[in-house]
């Protein structure tokens, strides 16, 4: 899920950007729904936005953070949104897609049914560098935006 930080000056100082994955500790407020005020950053993973022909290049990492982006060709295991995303000439396939960082057990399933993701809705996806059986993959995904077809 999300939810709304308020007062944190960190981010700037920080030079965090939309997308980097962070821990907050602040206390739950309510404005038009509930926040987190007072909050102090703990830690933070930077992600890169990044071409799927870019990502290809890559050495297989479980520690640092890409953002792709494309077209959904094949999705092969909805429950926990194993699919295909091609950008341009580039393909790749993706292997898990879930509702947020640190995901586990039942709340990484059905993301794709939840939001209504199907083939041709263009994806943006947080992930890693992988590869299974010499194909390269992009592991572990964190589900960040979908544009329907």
């Amino acid at each position: 899920g999300e939810t709304y930080v308020y007062g944190n000056l960190d981010f700037a100082k920080k030079g965090l950007k939309l997308g980097d994955i962070i821990t907050v500790v602040g206390k739950r407020a309510e404005y038009n729904g509930p926040q987190v005020a007072g909050s102090v950053i703990e830690s933070f993973i930077p992600v890169t936005p990044i071409t799927i022909a870019e990502l290809l290049t890559k050495e297989v990492s479980t520690s640092v953070y890409y953002m792709i982006k494309g077209e959904i060709t094949n999705i092969t295991n909805p429950v926990y949104g194993n699919h295909f995303l091609k950008e341009g000439d580039s393909s790749i396939e993706v292997y898990g897609c879930y509702p947020g960082y640190g995901a586990t057990g039942d709340f990484r399933k059905n993301l794709f049914a939840d939001k209504g993701i199907k083939v041709g809705d263009q994806l943006t996806v947080i992930g890693t560098r992988g590869a299974f059986g010499g194909n390269a993959q992009f592991s572990n995904g964190i589900y960040f935006s979908h544009i329907a077809k």
